[in-house]
Protein backbone atom coordinates (compact mmCIF):
# COMPACT_ATOMS: atom_id res chain seq x y z
CA UNK A 1 0.00 0.00 0.00
CA UNK A 2 1.18 3.49 -0.99
CA UNK A 3 2.24 5.83 1.94
CA UNK A 4 0.28 9.62 2.14
CA UNK A 5 -1.99 9.09 -0.91
CA UNK A 6 -3.63 12.67 -0.84
CA UNK A 7 -7.60 11.87 -1.39
CA UNK A 8 -7.81 13.87 -4.58
CA UNK A 9 -6.16 11.65 -6.24
CA UNK A 10 -9.18 9.30 -5.66
CA UNK A 11 -11.62 12.08 -6.28
CA UNK A 12 -9.90 12.84 -10.03
CA UNK A 13 -9.89 9.29 -10.74
CA UNK A 14 -13.45 8.35 -9.39
CA UNK A 15 -14.59 11.34 -11.62
CA UNK A 16 -12.82 10.13 -14.93
CA UNK A 17 -14.31 6.73 -13.93
CA UNK A 18 -17.86 8.15 -13.70
CA UNK A 19 -17.34 9.37 -16.76
CA UNK A 20 -16.64 6.73 -18.70
CA UNK A 21 -19.22 4.85 -17.33
CA UNK A 22 -21.91 7.50 -18.14
CA UNK A 23 -21.12 7.10 -21.38
CA UNK A 24 -20.89 3.52 -21.56
CA UNK A 25 -24.22 3.69 -20.15
CA UNK A 26 -25.68 6.42 -23.03
CA UNK A 27 -24.18 4.18 -26.03
CA UNK A 28 -25.91 1.34 -24.84
CA UNK A 29 -29.06 2.89 -24.41
CA UNK A 30 -28.59 4.45 -28.08
CA UNK A 31 -27.87 1.48 -29.72
CA UNK A 32 -31.10 -0.20 -28.31
CA UNK A 33 -34.25 0.21 -30.52
CA UNK A 34 -36.53 2.46 -29.34
CA UNK A 35 -39.65 1.90 -28.43
CA UNK A 36 -41.23 5.37 -28.98
CA UNK A 37 -39.34 8.68 -29.68
CA UNK A 38 -38.25 11.32 -27.93
CA UNK A 39 -37.75 15.08 -28.21
CA UNK A 40 -33.67 15.60 -29.14
CA UNK A 41 -32.38 18.37 -26.43
CA UNK A 42 -29.62 18.94 -24.40
CA UNK A 43 -31.54 17.09 -21.53
CA UNK A 44 -32.36 14.08 -24.12
CA UNK A 45 -27.94 13.68 -24.49
CA UNK A 46 -27.41 14.31 -20.99
CA UNK A 47 -29.91 11.40 -19.45
CA UNK A 48 -29.24 7.86 -19.88
CA UNK A 49 -32.71 6.46 -21.24
CA UNK A 50 -35.73 8.20 -22.86
CA UNK A 51 -37.43 7.09 -19.64
CA UNK A 52 -35.52 9.78 -17.74
CA UNK A 53 -35.69 11.83 -20.92
CA UNK A 54 -39.62 11.95 -20.75
CA UNK A 55 -39.20 12.98 -16.67
CA UNK A 56 -37.56 16.26 -17.88
CA UNK A 57 -38.99 19.32 -16.62
CA UNK A 58 -39.65 22.09 -18.18
CA UNK A 59 -37.56 25.47 -17.08
CA UNK A 60 -39.15 28.19 -14.79
CA UNK A 61 -36.07 30.58 -15.20
CA UNK A 62 -32.51 31.16 -13.44
CA UNK A 63 -33.78 32.20 -10.38
CA UNK A 64 -35.45 29.06 -8.68
CA UNK A 65 -32.57 27.33 -9.89
CA UNK A 66 -29.57 29.09 -8.65
CA UNK A 67 -31.58 29.50 -4.86
CA UNK A 68 -31.41 25.39 -5.01
CA UNK A 69 -27.80 25.79 -6.03
CA UNK A 70 -26.82 28.34 -3.18
CA UNK A 71 -28.85 26.15 -0.78
CA UNK A 72 -27.49 22.73 -1.59
CA UNK A 73 -24.19 24.07 -1.30
CA UNK A 74 -24.72 25.72 1.95
CA UNK A 75 -25.77 22.41 3.17
CA UNK A 76 -22.93 20.47 1.71
CA UNK A 77 -20.70 22.94 3.56
CA UNK A 78 -22.58 22.55 7.04
CA UNK A 79 -22.44 18.65 6.35
CA UNK A 80 -18.91 18.93 5.58
CA UNK A 81 -18.07 20.67 8.89
CA UNK A 82 -20.18 18.94 11.05
CA UNK A 83 -18.81 15.56 9.79
CA UNK A 84 -15.39 16.54 10.16
CA UNK A 85 -16.08 18.11 13.61
CA UNK A 86 -17.49 14.78 14.45
CA UNK A 87 -14.82 12.37 13.15
CA UNK A 88 -12.08 14.52 15.16
CA UNK A 89 -13.62 15.27 18.21
CA UNK A 90 -14.49 11.48 18.71
CA UNK A 91 -11.76 9.73 16.61
CA UNK A 92 -14.57 8.12 14.41
CA UNK A 93 -12.74 6.03 11.76
CA UNK A 94 -13.57 2.63 10.00
CA UNK A 95 -16.89 1.56 9.07
CA UNK A 96 -18.69 4.33 10.98
CA UNK A 97 -17.53 6.99 8.68
CA UNK A 98 -19.79 5.24 5.93
CA UNK A 99 -22.76 5.83 8.22
CA UNK A 100 -21.58 9.09 9.07
CA UNK A 101 -20.95 10.34 5.03
CA UNK A 102 -24.52 9.11 3.57
CA UNK A 103 -26.21 12.62 4.39
CA UNK A 104 -23.47 13.72 2.50
CA UNK A 105 -23.86 11.52 -0.67
CA UNK A 106 -27.03 12.59 -1.00
CA UNK A 107 -26.32 16.18 -0.81
CA UNK A 108 -23.17 16.00 -2.89
CA UNK A 109 -25.59 13.86 -6.11
CA UNK A 110 -28.21 16.78 -5.86
CA UNK A 111 -25.61 19.92 -6.01
CA UNK A 112 -24.37 18.23 -8.88
CA UNK A 113 -27.65 17.77 -10.75
CA UNK A 114 -28.48 21.41 -9.55
CA UNK A 115 -25.49 22.83 -11.23
CA UNK A 116 -25.89 20.85 -14.48
CA UNK A 117 -29.09 22.28 -14.65
CA UNK A 118 -27.90 25.60 -14.65
CA UNK A 119 -25.97 25.08 -17.65
CA UNK A 120 -29.41 23.39 -19.51
CA UNK A 121 -31.57 26.30 -18.63
CA UNK A 122 -30.85 28.19 -22.25
CA UNK A 123 -32.65 24.94 -23.74
CA UNK A 124 -35.56 25.40 -21.41
CA UNK A 125 -35.38 21.84 -19.36
CA UNK A 126 -34.63 20.74 -16.32
CA UNK A 127 -33.23 17.37 -15.64
CA UNK A 128 -35.46 15.10 -13.37
CA UNK A 129 -34.69 14.73 -9.85
CA UNK A 130 -32.03 12.08 -9.09
CA UNK A 131 -33.54 10.89 -5.57
CA UNK A 132 -37.25 11.28 -4.16
CA UNK A 133 -36.97 11.25 -0.24
CA UNK A 134 -35.11 8.19 -0.03
CA UNK A 135 -35.99 7.50 3.62
CA UNK A 136 -39.21 7.27 3.02
CA UNK A 137 -39.12 3.82 0.75
CA UNK A 138 -41.54 1.24 1.91
CA UNK A 139 -39.68 -1.49 0.86
CA UNK A 140 -36.31 -2.72 -1.20
CA UNK A 141 -37.74 -2.27 -4.50
CA UNK A 142 -39.41 0.71 -3.74
CA UNK A 143 -35.91 2.10 -2.65
CA UNK A 144 -34.07 1.13 -5.28
CA UNK A 145 -36.75 1.83 -8.22
CA UNK A 146 -38.81 5.00 -6.91
CA UNK A 147 -36.44 6.68 -4.70
CA UNK A 148 -32.16 5.99 -5.26
CA UNK A 149 -30.48 7.18 -8.19
CA UNK A 150 -33.45 7.36 -10.53
CA UNK A 151 -31.69 7.59 -13.33
CA UNK A 152 -30.38 4.32 -13.27
CA UNK A 153 -33.49 3.04 -12.68
CA UNK A 154 -34.68 4.65 -15.10
CA UNK A 155 -31.59 3.16 -17.69
CA UNK A 156 -32.03 -0.54 -16.22
CA UNK A 157 -35.91 -0.77 -16.60
CA UNK A 158 -35.41 0.51 -20.22
CA UNK A 159 -32.12 -1.36 -21.16
CA UNK A 160 -33.00 -4.71 -18.70
CA UNK A 161 -36.33 -4.91 -17.29
CA UNK A 162 -38.01 -3.90 -20.67
CA UNK A 163 -36.17 -5.91 -22.83
CA UNK A 164 -36.30 -9.78 -20.25
CA UNK A 165 -40.26 -9.14 -19.64
CA UNK A 166 -40.56 -13.00 -19.34
CA UNK A 167 -37.62 -13.47 -17.65
CA UNK A 168 -38.24 -11.18 -14.17
CA UNK A 169 -35.71 -13.30 -12.11
CA UNK A 170 -32.70 -13.21 -14.20
CA UNK A 171 -33.72 -9.39 -15.27
CA UNK A 172 -33.83 -8.86 -11.28
CA UNK A 173 -30.72 -10.04 -10.93
CA UNK A 174 -28.71 -8.84 -13.78
CA UNK A 175 -29.81 -5.07 -13.03
CA UNK A 176 -28.24 -5.56 -9.81
CA UNK A 177 -24.87 -7.54 -11.33
CA UNK A 178 -24.95 -4.43 -13.70
CA UNK A 179 -24.87 -2.28 -10.62
CA UNK A 180 -22.25 -4.15 -8.77
CA UNK A 181 -20.01 -4.33 -11.58
CA UNK A 182 -20.42 -0.61 -12.43
CA UNK A 183 -19.68 0.40 -8.69
CA UNK A 184 -16.30 -1.95 -9.16
CA UNK A 185 -15.61 -0.41 -11.76
CA UNK A 186 -15.70 3.21 -10.42
CA UNK A 187 -14.88 3.01 -7.13
CA UNK A 188 -12.90 -0.05 -6.47
CA UNK A 189 -10.60 -0.39 -9.50
CA UNK A 190 -9.50 3.49 -9.20
CA UNK A 191 -8.70 2.44 -5.75
CA UNK A 192 -6.82 -0.06 -6.27
CA UNK A 193 -5.33 2.11 -8.68
CA UNK A 194 -4.07 4.68 -6.67
CA UNK A 195 -3.66 3.24 -3.00
CA UNK A 196 -3.04 -0.84 -4.02
CA UNK A 197 -5.94 -1.42 -1.55
CA UNK A 198 -7.65 -4.52 -2.91
CA UNK A 199 -11.43 -4.14 -1.71
CA UNK A 200 -12.61 -6.14 -5.22
CA UNK A 201 -16.26 -8.16 -4.72
CA UNK A 202 -17.51 -5.73 -2.36
CA UNK A 203 -20.01 -4.28 -4.29
CA UNK A 204 -21.40 -7.01 -5.85
CA UNK A 205 -21.77 -8.67 -2.85
CA UNK A 206 -23.70 -5.17 -1.41
CA UNK A 207 -26.00 -4.96 -4.77
CA UNK A 208 -26.96 -8.75 -4.94
CA UNK A 209 -27.57 -8.67 -1.34
CA UNK A 210 -30.20 -6.23 -2.53
CA UNK A 211 -31.61 -8.70 -5.03
CA UNK A 212 -31.64 -11.43 -2.65
CA UNK A 213 -33.86 -8.90 -0.27
CA UNK A 214 -36.60 -8.26 -2.85
CA UNK A 215 -37.25 -11.64 -3.30
CA UNK A 216 -37.33 -12.25 0.52
CA UNK A 217 -40.12 -9.27 1.07
CA UNK A 218 -41.67 -10.55 -1.81
CA UNK A 219 -42.16 -14.05 -0.87
CA UNK A 220 -42.47 -13.56 2.63
CA UNK A 221 -42.91 -10.13 4.06
CA UNK A 222 -45.97 -9.39 1.59
CA UNK A 223 -49.00 -8.22 4.03
CA UNK A 224 -46.68 -6.65 6.91
CA UNK A 225 -45.66 -2.97 6.05
CA UNK A 226 -44.07 -2.29 8.91
CA UNK A 227 -41.86 -5.31 8.90
CA UNK A 228 -40.82 -4.54 5.70
CA UNK A 229 -39.66 -1.20 6.30
CA UNK A 230 -37.58 -2.41 8.98
CA UNK A 231 -36.12 -5.29 6.29
CA UNK A 232 -35.39 -2.15 4.18
CA UNK A 233 -32.91 -0.72 6.97
CA UNK A 234 -31.64 -3.73 7.37
CA UNK A 235 -30.50 -4.50 4.08
CA UNK A 236 -29.94 -1.84 2.76
CA UNK A 237 -28.68 0.40 5.35
CA UNK A 238 -26.88 -2.13 8.19
CA UNK A 239 -24.64 -3.73 4.97
CA UNK A 240 -23.52 0.30 3.57
CA UNK A 241 -19.81 -0.18 4.79
CA UNK A 242 -19.39 -2.55 1.66
CA UNK A 243 -20.50 -0.02 -1.19
CA UNK A 244 -19.48 3.39 0.83
CA UNK A 245 -15.92 2.15 1.33
CA UNK A 246 -12.83 3.66 1.70
CA UNK A 247 -12.16 4.35 -2.06
CA UNK A 248 -16.05 6.08 -1.66
CA UNK A 249 -14.85 7.88 1.26
CA UNK A 250 -11.79 9.28 -0.36
CA UNK A 251 -13.43 10.29 -3.44
CA UNK A 252 -15.74 12.76 -1.70
CA UNK A 253 -13.12 14.24 0.40
CA UNK A 254 -14.06 12.10 3.74
CA UNK A 255 -11.29 10.03 4.24
CA UNK A 256 -9.12 11.09 7.31
CA UNK A 257 -5.56 11.27 5.54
Amino acid sequence: MLPDIPNWQMTVFLLLALGVMAFVMKLVALLLPAKREIERSAVSWVLFSPDSVMRAQRATGAGPVGLRILMLFAAVWLSYWAYWQLVRDFQIHGILLSYLAVLLLLLIGESLVAIMNLFLLPGGCLLPALHCRPWAARSIADFWGNRWNLWFSDWSRYVIFGRLRRRPLFALFLVFAASGIAHECVINVPLYCVTGRILFGTMMVYFLLQAAGILVERHFLKGYPRLMMLFVWLVVFVPLPLVLNEGYLRGLQLWPE
